[in-house]
């Protein structure tokens, strides 16, 4: 056999493995769709799947999921008990089964919706509901919501935008984002090690971060509000005057109150590890240095009380500097 029928052999061989090596990796995709009336409130629970949320045309609930989990492992069940519907996936041998899921949920205004996946991705747009979403290590968006939010997750990242309603965010190791966002009856966001970012936000705010940078831009405080963070800093910038107690804290970073041309009005109480690293730009009434109660070390103290109103302003830092800017 020459070189050339061997070549042109081999050639043939290795594109017929190529073939079938193809047709065993290929997994052929199953599509479910189902339609409910009457839906007060929905339950989904997912091992991994991703779930889409979008705002029904009608007063129904279409679900759909495609998925490529092998038939014999995996069935997505529907159990309709009155108003309430309840959707979650059988895995009949075991959860890390080779395949994927996608959900996607079109409602309509009003709804109850609770979703929880282990480790997908949840994406809620242009409805009107009361959102409990769950996902131990996925993202989580959610986009032009009216109604409560209440959003967790275990290492993922959260970003709120447009929202109108009582809002919760929390999560482990992720980054917490805001755009837009008025809130009723407080707000809570707190992350282990990421940074939580807002813009053009309203409401009683509470940031507390374990290791990131707080930053808040164009802020309307309508309640007592603090912002905290173990080792970052933490910047506020005002969009209107500030008529309420407000607290700015950090372990080990600068600690910034930016008025932003509103008018300066307090109780002012700043405090930071060395008197040359608190600046505002009106006199102190009173400067003292307070007793940190770690090897001896002392924090440097100042006051004031500026305008009529009686708000508290409090701003401290251990290690960095706290600042007020008009």
């Amino acid at each position: 056999m020459t070189n050339l029928n061997m070549m042109h052999k081999l050639k043939s061989t290795l594109t017929t493995l190529i073939f079938f090596a193809a047709l065993v990796t290929v997994q052929a995709q199953e599509k479910v769709e189902k339609t409910f009336t009457g839906i007060k409130s929905i339950r989904l629970t997912t091992a991994s799947g991703n779930g889409t949320i979008k705002k029904s045309t009608s007063n129904q609930v279409k679900v759909t999921v495609e998925y490529t989990y092998d038939e014999d492992d995996y069935t997505p069940e529907f159990d309709q008990s009155g108003d309430r519907l309840y959707i979650e996936e059988d895995f009949r041998r075991s959860r890390w089964t080779k395949g994927y899921s996608e959900w996607t949920l079109e409602i309509p205004d009003g709804l109850e919706l609770e979703f929880k996946t282990g480790s997908g991705n949840i994406e809620v747009s242009g409805v009107n509901v009361e959102l409990n979403s769950n996902t131990g290590s996925g993202n989580i968006e959610v986009d032009r919501v009216m109604g409560e939010v209440r959003a967790n997750t275990g290492s993922g990242n959260i970003s709120l935008r447009d929202i109108d309603g009582r809002t919760t965010a929390n999560t482990g190791s992720g980054s917490i984002r805001l755009e837009n966002v008025k809130l009723k009856d407080g707000a809570r966001f707190n992350t282990g090690s990421g940074n939580i970012r807002a813009r053009e936000i309203e409401g009683e705010l509470d940031f507390n971060t374990g290791s990131g940078n707080i930053e808040v831009e164009e802020a309307t405080i309508t309640g007592h509000s603090s912002f905290n963070t173990g080792s970052g800093n933490a910047r506020v910038i005002l969009a209107s005057p500030l008529s309420y107690d407000l607290s700015l804290n950090t372990g080990s970073g600068n600690a910034t109150l930016d008025f932003n041309g509103q008018e300066i009005e307090g109780m002012f109480y700043m405090k930071a590890g060395d008197k040359d690293d608190i600046s505002a730009p009106f006199r102190f009434d009173k400067e003292y240095e307070e007793d940190r109660g770690w090897r001896g070390r002392k924090n440097y103290v100042k006051e004031a009380k500026v305008g009529s109103k009686d708000i508290r302003i409090r701003i401290s830092t251990g290690s960095g500097r706290a600042v007020v800017r008009k």
